[in-house]
């Protein structure tokens, strides 16, 4: 049988080297993932945890997450990262895994996040009253005070 090999960037050695790559194992996107070592998974799953931990004490108290200025040199950078930052003042755990110590991309610090946050757990808050309700009749007084 002959093979046609052609130049290094021909198509038939772009497709040998695709089926190549497929079949093997160690470059397989599930065993790249198995190789993270279990102590970066936990200090991804304590940064999490601090920060759901942030998130659910700011909505509990009717706070703001963000300040006016968030930079590294601000007195005040807002509600959210400024618990965060007490959390690992206090906690050895926690100051392992957070700001500068977390990877680049895994910091759980940016607006989006915290909006994901919020929004996860108004979603559970959610689906806790709907559980409480089952199929029962529920009513809903809304007041309306206009400013004069």
């Amino acid at each position: 049988m002959k093979i046609h090999v052609g130049r290094v960037d021909s198509a038939h050695n772009q497709a040998r080297e695709a089926a190549t790559n497929l079949m093997n194992q160690n470059a397989h996107i599930e065993t790249i993932m198995n190789k993270h070592s279990e102590q970066a998974r936990m200090a991804y799953r304590t940064c999490l945890n601090e920060s759901i931990k942030c998130t659910k004490f700011l909505l509990q108290q009717g706070l703001v997450f963000r300040g006016h200025d968030e930079s590294a040199t601000s007195s005040n950078r807002g509600n959210y990262l400024e618990l965060l930052q007490f959390l690992a003042d206090n906690d050895e755990n926690v100051r392992a895994v957070v700001f500068e110590n977390a990877p680049g991309n895994l910091k759980l610090v940016a607006h989006s996040i915290q909006k994901d946050l919020v929004n996860s757990c108004a979603f559970e808050t959610l689906v806790a009253i709907m559980s409480d309700l089952n199929d029962r009749f529920f009513s809903i007084l809304v007041d309306e005070a206009r400013d004069i």
